[in-house]
């Protein structure tokens, strides 16, 4: 027997994404950097094009993008330092979220450092990106709260 989803209005049927994995080209920067933008993250002077034009000097192949036909749905920045694989700018369309998007571009972006040699994968999370941090706890990141974020601006 088949029970009809509308018989259970609590229980909502989840779409899992039917994305495609490509790897960020130059021409998808405007729409990325929109899609930082209305994903909530915080811009920083290394995002602009410059930065980012940079960026694809080293690790090309870690800078992903999930595409729905012709629409960027989702993307991740990642990086490799010869030693630990790091994670960037993970953002996925608001209207795509919970569809798997965000794991599909971990999977790939995983499998790539491990290719590389990593054998551990750090994520910088703000605190406040509450949704963010209980996303990586789904993907079995743990917080080490014993460390600190610490930078300092090299510009002149």
């Amino acid at each position: 027997m088949q029970i009809a989803p509308s018989s259970y209005p609590a229980i909502k049927a989840i779409q899992l994404a039917a994305v495609e994995i490509h790897e960020f080209q130059i021409g998808d920067y405007r729409e990325i950097l929109r899609l930082w933008k209305e994903a909530g993250l915080v811009i920083r002077p290394g995002d602009d094009l410059g930065g980012v034009e940079q960026k694809l000097q080293k690790d090309h192949d870690l800078f992903l993008v999930a595409r729905e036909g012709d629409e960027i749905v989702g993307c991740v920045m990642g990086g490799w330092d010869g030693r630990r694989g790091w994670i960037y700018h993970l953002a996925v369309k608001a209207s795509r979220r919970r569809r798997g998007v965000a794991k599909a571009l971990m999977k790939e972006l995983e499998a790539r450092l491990a290719q590389k040699g990593a054998k551990k994968v750090n994520a910088q999370v703000y605190r406040s990106n509450t949704a963010s941090l209980r996303f990586f706890d789904e993907c079995g990141y743990e917080a080490n709260l014993d460390l600190i974020m610490i930078g300092k601006s090299l510009d002149s």
